[in-house]
């Protein structure tokens, strides 16, 4: 039941991110100068920022950003991970070493300075945001997968299914991608923490999403300058990031812990 807790309090901070901001009386761009770093009260639950906007809205928009861009990002990395390493295991050969040399020059780089140097280079947009963290992810799941491949390619009836002479690309569609993927989809789960922070680390450093729509990390930007005087600014959008990924990793670790009992 404990165990439990981290999915729930998941889901409902995902379900209020995606249901409040419609029914808040005021919208997260709605700007009212005779409000103008105000602290928490009851108005203002979070308090204002430097233009009177409301901090509680601007922090649950910010969420659907953050995490829009984790989930488009973690599924552009699973699709290309799964399909490359499994073919790399699958086929052997120059494939093997062409895609591997490829995964290991992107992790050999850090994942936040590539998706920097690629969002520099495309320009700073949820587009953007999104395929340059799952570009600078893909690798480590190629390899995840490629090695769970090896392991099934190995197996009585993938064996069975050769020597019966059924297509290559049959047998790693019908026989082996579905035998490799529950921990390929635990390790893409986990990601998303570091998926998120990606982001978060990208829009404080102003290669985030373009103003007026808020994310995490461009809320903590803009609160920095008045750290002294309005550090709730800085602190709320800095407490729900380091709450969403704790969130995270305990819903990975359980899920790991389902698919490997030596995880317990």
């Amino acid at each position: 039941m404990q165990k439990s807790i981290g999915a729930l309090l998941l889901a409902v901070w995902i379900l209020a991110a995606l249901f409040v901001p419609m029914v808040w009386p005021r919208g997260y761009a709605e700007v009212d100068y005779a409000s103008v770093l105000q602290g928490p009260s009851w108005a203002h639950p979070l308090g204002t920022d430097a233009l009177g906007r409301d901090l509680f809205v601007r922090i649950l928009v910010g969420a659907r950003v953050s995490l829009a861009v984790a989930a488009l990002s973690r599924l552009l990395a699973l699709v290309l991970g799964v399909f490359l390493g499994g073919w790399a295991g699958f086929k052997g050969g120059v494939v093997d070493l062409v895609v591997m040399r490829l995964a290991d020059i992107l992790l050999a780089f850090p994942t936040l300075l590539l998706a920097v140097a690629l969002v520099a280079v495309w320009g700073p947009s949820l587009v953007s945001l999104f395929i340059a963290i799952g570009l600078a992810g893909w690798a480590e799941i190629a390899r995840l997968m490629r090695a769970q491949v090896l392991v099934v390619r190995g197996l009585d009836y993938t064996t069975a299914a050769m020597a019966l002479g059924l297509p290559p690309r049959q047998i790693f569609i019908r026989h082996i991608m579905p035998n490799c993927l529950t921990p390929v989809l635990v390790w893409t789960t986990t990601g998303m923490a570091g998926a998120i922070l990606a982001e978060s680390g990208l829009s404080f450093l102003g290669l985030g999403v373009e103003p007026p729509l808020p994310s995490w990390g461009s809320l903590v930007a803009q609160g920095w300058d008045e750290l002294s005087r309005a550090p709730w600014l800085s602190f709320f959008p800095g407490l729900a990031l380091a709450l969403t990924v704790i969130l995270f990793n305990s819903v990975g670790d359980r899920l790991r812990e389902g698919w490997d009992p030596l995880a317990k």
